[in-house]
Formats: structure tokens, sequence, C-alpha cells
């Protein structure tokens, strides 16, 4: 009997994801998209996803299964603003979302409204700074512009907002939540999908990168820092709890610089390495990157189980450190083709996994190391980086981050594509080192380069 066989399809529009897997199905093949998304840069334009889009409904014949949307990054989700004439025209049965999406819980209204604030108080913050071009404040303001195009943008809320809602607006939503029984994919014959994450416990949510892996609960001043930002009135407590001296031991600005001493040791022209006025601001920074953790580690990631106990395809999303660690708290109890019952953890599920989905176009803190890539032990292990090198150097990002990008190589042997290789050139002195001649072969035929897109068959 021949095997069965799931093409993953990663297309090539830009620094982002856009992700077509395909499963066999009696009847037609069963075709789910995980996000569909690039940055806004030189390199990519609006129309550029008009394109890719249509290939997806030349392969899918105008009908999605499923469409998984992972989290509200401008990179995962502004084709389906950019492309919205081409994704009106398809049908679309279900779309999948993270539980946090689920507007009956209370949890998750509580991290919405939590998560909103903190980015009003770093737009706000933003629009107090006005450097002088070419100053550290105004690098600094520059970097954090850039964090936020993941977002959609500073002032692109409500773009973003808009898109997200048509996205959930398509068809009906299922939230996915971990601790519920694996998924099935309809008419998909012994498939599994497991939901790894966002967790519900907001400690691992809130949990952000660390070398050592521990536990962080961030800075403690974050809370503070955006009640004092979005609060209008000067005498709010916000404010009071904020500021770093008691009422009566400050002396408001004006006043200052009417006193000689003043004028004389901090404002004069020759004294202004003294000044702090903005120093208060670089927590804008702390911030944002807090609120890029925060998202990624509410991420929807998936581990789909071709067979019973049989190989892994690994779609973390974004996930951080948080997510990840959640992971291996992670158990389900199925009954197999045969009746009998096992326990898979989300251990389990790394040693299994296949094919890995690399997070955050290959970043530092997007893939864990000893509770992440060190876990997936399988020989036929391949992993796809979403990723455009031109677009990250313009913002000087290092994406995909060279030591993770080498440890990769090392774990898949060599079998890492890029979204913005032109093919296996790139690699093929990795792979002939490390795999068989008869790997070497498979490995070939199962990989496909094309001007949309690069893919890979996996067989179970």
């Amino acid at each position: 009997m021949a095997k069965r066989q799931v093409t993953i399809r990663m297309y090539r529009q830009g620094l982002g994801d856009c992700f077509l897997v395909s499963f066999p199905r009696a009847g037609g093949a069963f075709h789910m998209l995980i996000d569909c998304g690039a940055l806004k840069s030189r390199h990519y334009a609006p129309e550029s996803a008009i394109e890719f889009v249509k290939n997806v409904r030349t392969l899918t014949k105008d009908r999605l299964d499923v469409v998984a949307v992972t989290h509200e990054h401008w990179d995962h989700i502004s084709g389906f603003s950019d492309a919205r004439a081409e994704f009106d025209a398809m049908e679309i049965e279900k779309v999948w979302v993270a539980w946090t999406e689920d507007p009956k819980s209370a949890a998750a209204k509580a991290l919405k409204r939590e998560f909103k604030k903190s980015k009003d108080a770093v737009e706000l913050a933003l629009s107090k700074m006005t450097p002088d071009p070419g100053t550290p404040l105004a690098r600094f303001k520059e970097s954090i512009t850039n964090l936020l195009q993941f977002s959609g943008g500073v002032g692109m809320a409500e773009t973003t907002s808009s898109t997200w809602k048509y996205i959930l607006g398509r068809a009906p939503n299922l939230y996915c939540n971990p601790q519920k029984a694996p998924l099935r994919l309809e008419g998909v014959e012994n498939v599994r999908v497991y939901v790894l994450g966002p967790p519900e416990d907001p400690d691992w949510i809130k949990k952000r990168l660390s070398k050592r892996e521990t536990y962080d609960e961030g800075h403690p001043s974050f809370a503070a820092f955006a009640g004092f930002l979005s609060a209008t009135d000067p005498n709010h407590d916000a404010c009071e709890r904020a500021v770093p001296f008691l009422r009566r031991y400050r002396i408001p600005s004006d006043a200052a610089r009417g006193q000689e001493f003043f004028r004389e040791t901090y404002d004069a022209p020759d004294q202004a390495w003294r000044r702090i006025d903005d120093d208060w601001l670089s927590l804008a920074g702390d911030l944002a990157l807090h609120l890029d953790s925060y998202t990624n580690n509410t991420c929807l990631a998936l581990a789909f189980e071709l067979g019973d106990g049989g190989p892994v395809l690994l779609f973390p999303g974004d996930a951080q450190v948080g997510n990840w660690l959640s992971w291996q708290e992670r158990s389900w109890t199925v009954k197999d083709a045969d009746g009998e019952r096992r326990e898979v953890t989300g251990a389990d599920l790394l040693a299994r996994t296949v094919f890995y989905k690399v997070g955050h176009h290959g970043s530092h803190n997007a893939t864990m190391r000893g509770k992440g890539l060190e876990l997936m032990e399988s020989p036929e292990l391949v992993a796809m980086i979403p990723v455009h090198r031109a677009t990250a150097e313009d913002q000087k990002w290092e994406f995909p981050y060279r030591p993770l990008w080498e440890r990769l190589k090392e774990k898949a042997r060599g079998r890492v594509l890029l979204a913005d290789a032109e093919g296996l050139d790139e690699i093929t002195q990795d792979i002939e080192a490390a795999l068989t001649p008869k790997e070497l072969e498979r490995f070939r035929k199962s990989a496909k380069f094309d001007e949309h897109f690069v893919e890979v068959r996996v067989p179970y």
C-alpha cells in the first residue's frame, strides 16, 4: 500500500508567514491555510499578496477547509487585507483561533484590556519623543517604531483590528484550547491535531525570554508606566504611583526655570549632559518588547500527529518562552484505531516532530532550546523558516539568528528551507555531508521551489 503524504507549501511573499497544508482525503484534499501576511517594506507591496493568494485559489479550487490564524500580528494577517477580494471569492468552512479570542471568556477579555492599555501607552510615549534626527533618542524611537510594525505599526491599530475582524467574520470560529481533546480534520483519516498553546495560565503568557529559561515576572513598573501615560489628569492616582518623588518634593518645571540655580546648573546649554527629561521614556522600549512577547505567547500552536503514534508536524506560530514551556505540562489520553488507549505528552510530540515551522522568522527568542529544539529527536526532521533576509537587514534584525540557524541545520541534517532561497544550492553542502544517498535522493524529490512558494512533502 502506497504511503500517504502531506504537502506543506510555504509562500515567498516577504517577511511574514503564509502556509498551505494539504492532507489526502477521499474526494479531494483537505486544505488548511495557516496565516497569511508580510511586513510592509520596500521589497513587498500590498499588490504582491494578490499574486500568491491567487496561487492558493488555484490549488484549492477556491475552497479552504480551515483558515488558522495564530495571532494578531501584521506579518501573519496583512494578506487578508491586501488580497481581500481574492479571499472574498473563496469558500472558507471554519476559522481556527486561540481561546484568547473567545468573546465569552472573561480571562480573554481581561488579557485584551491589559494589552490595549499597554499598547496605547507605548504609542503615546512615542508621540512625546521629539528628538533631533541622528541623536540616540531618535534611533531609539525608530527601533521601537520598527518593532511595532508587527502589531500593524504606530497608528495602525484600526487597520489591524478591522483585518482581524474580517478574518473572524468569514466563517464559524473554533476557539482552540489546549485543555480539550485533540481535533480531527473532516474526512482525513488518522490525523489528530493537538492544541499546544496558548496556555490558560496568565503567568505563562506573561513570561519573558530568559537565557536561563527561568521565570521572569516582567518589569514591575509596566502597569504604573501605562497608567501614567494613559491618565489625562496629572493628579490621577496612576500618575502619582508612577512618578519617583512625593508631591511635596516636586517643583513644576516652569517654576524651576525661574530659579537661578536651576538655570545655571541644569538648563544652561553646556549642562545638557545633566538633563533627564526624556529618560523616563526609555521604559517604552521595554514595554514594547513586553507587548511583542505577550502577543507571541498567546499564539495558537498546533501539532499534527500523522497516524497513531506517528510523525508530527509542528506549527507554533511565533510562540515564545512561556508558550513553549507550558507544553511540558500538556498530556492527552487518546484511543488508537485498534481501541487501545495511550497517553500523549507535549514532550512526546516534540520528540516525534519531523517538520518544524520555525517561529518568528528564525529569531533568537521564538525557538526554545532545552525544552524545544533539543527535544526534537527524529532523524527525519525538516525545518522551514519564513524569512526574507533583505527586509530583515533593512531593519537591522538578525533573521535568521545565526546560532539558531546552525543548530537547526545540525538537528535537521541540513534540511532547513528558507523562504527567500532560490533552491537547494545554499544547503547542498550540508545535506550531501549529512544524508545517505537514499535519504538525499528522497529529500530532493520531496522539496520544490517555485516563484511563489517553497514546498515539501511529508509521507506517513
